[in-house]
């Protein structure tokens, strides 16, 4: 919708610079301040999905809870142990599975649906350029993945996180069609640049608020690795996680 309005908002301008500054100095540089204006809200449109340009997107809750969610699985290595540290402090959590990481470990996302974690669509094949992509290739990939998920767990996902996070009018599009939801973060972890793991327990543990996403990734030895010792901080500083009885209903409040 905001995307809508502002390009009728530019339309507007540039017929108004057209009719009254077509013979003034003034035409050529109203016209490139209007369009810079234009291209930079795009661009924020574009990398950050809490701005809700193109689409609504949930990234935080309104809840006193916090919820952890993971990406890029599932993985043979890691997601076993993440979800070993979960289950010991009872905590629930969003894993946005890539489709043919699911294929290729289809028990392990059965085991994150057994054990009363949510599942989501994050992209068959998780292309770095996926934001590039036409609506009908964009179209085949997130519902390649949805049918994937969907054979291996049973479940119909209302759940997406677009790949890097970036959206455009296209994905609105797909999305509304799918009837599905897309889901972002609030707190980034970084978990795939931080390489010391006192860091990242102490970015995660300084940052995090009630009503929190926070985005970490299955996939990583690391974030396995600090996982139990940023749950037990966080939960001496007064975090509450979501749990298996309010983890949908707080997502889709």
């Amino acid at each position: 919708m905001k995307h809508r309005i502002n390009t009728l908002i530019l339309a507007v301008a540039i017929a108004s610079i057209s009719w009254f500054l077509w013979d003034s100095w003034l035409f050529i540089p109203s016209l490139i301040i209007v369009l810079l204006i234009y291209t930079v809200l795009l661009t924020l449109g574009v990398l950050f999905m809490q701005y809700n340009y193109f689409l609504k997107s949930t990234t935080r809750l309104n809840a006193n809870t916090c919820l952890i969610s993971f990406d890029d699985g599932p993985d043979p290595t890691n997601t076993p142990k993440i979800l070993e540290v979960l289950a010991k402090h009872d905590i629930k959590a969003v894993f946005f599975t890539i489709g043919r990481k699911v294929e290729e470990q289809p028990e392990i996302a059965k085991q994150i649906i057994q054990e009363g974690h949510l599942i989501g669509n994050h992209s068959y094949e998780h292309n770095n350029f996926m934001s590039l992509f036409t609506r009908k290739k964009l179209r085949d990939d997130i519902g390649k993945a949805q049918l994937t998920l969907k054979n291996v767990t049973g479940i119909d996902t209302p759940y997406f996180r677009p790949p890097i996070g970036y959206t455009n009018p296209r994905y609105a599009s797909v999305l509304g069609e799918l009837k599905m939801k897309c889901v972002g973060w609030t707190l980034r972890s970084y978990d795939t640049v931080i390489k010391d793991a006192e860091k990242l327990k102490k970015r995660l543990n300084t940052l995090i608020k009630p009503g929190n996403i926070i985005l970490l990734h299955d996939n990583l030895d690391i974030t396995a690795a600090v996982l139990d010792d940023f749950i037990q901080q966080a939960k001496a500083n007064g975090i509450i996680f979501a749990s298996s009885a309010d983890i949908k209903k707080i997502l889709d409040a």
